[in-house]
């Protein structure tokens, strides 16, 4: 997640997903590069290419966490074109900011999570990445704010 804004009394982080940005980026080239090349009907399927990366583009999720003291009030908002999706959670629920680790086929993946008095868990992201440096940053860079103390990384 990337910092949007960041004051003493408000935090807001952003992350789009920046693998289904760069194949849309891809397919809008390979679509732009048939039209181009080929004539009639083989340029209809560089329109195609063309449509699809945009269609991706349109669907994909805009991820927006805020951290807002004055409010005392987090929200988790995740957004595509024809949707959005917010949770709110009180700040002062928040007992503790864990890196959870997970293995998938050897690959380890690494999701920021807020856990609550209650026993509530919630992930900043939708998806894990295999980012660890930067998903311990970003933990840390929250328990700072909201002035939480570290805790041992979950697995």
């Amino acid at each position: 997640m990337k910092v949007i804004e960041h004051t003493p009394a408000l935090l807001i982080l952003q992350q789009r997903l920046l693998g289904i940005r760069l194949l849309g980026g891809a397919t809008t080239l390979l679509g732009f590069m048939i039209f181009i090349i080929f004539e009639y009907p083989f340029d209809l399927f560089g329109c195609f290419c063309i449509a699809i990366a945009a269609l991706m583009s349109t669907l994909s999720p805009l991820e927006i966490c805020t951290f807002d003291k004055s409010d005392n009030v987090v929200l988790l908002e995740k957004r595509r074109w024809f949707s959005s999706q917010i949770q709110r959670y009180r700040m002062t629920h928040i007992e503790a900011i864990q890196v959870e680790e997970k293995c998938w086929l050897g690959t380890h993946f690494y999701q920021v999570e807020l856990n609550f008095a209650s026993g509530h868990r919630s992930t900043l992201t939708q998806f894990a990445t295999t980012d660890r440096i930067a998903q311990h940053s970003l933990a840390e860079r929250i328990r700072d704010f909201l002035e939480i103390g570290c805790l041992t990384h979950a697995s």
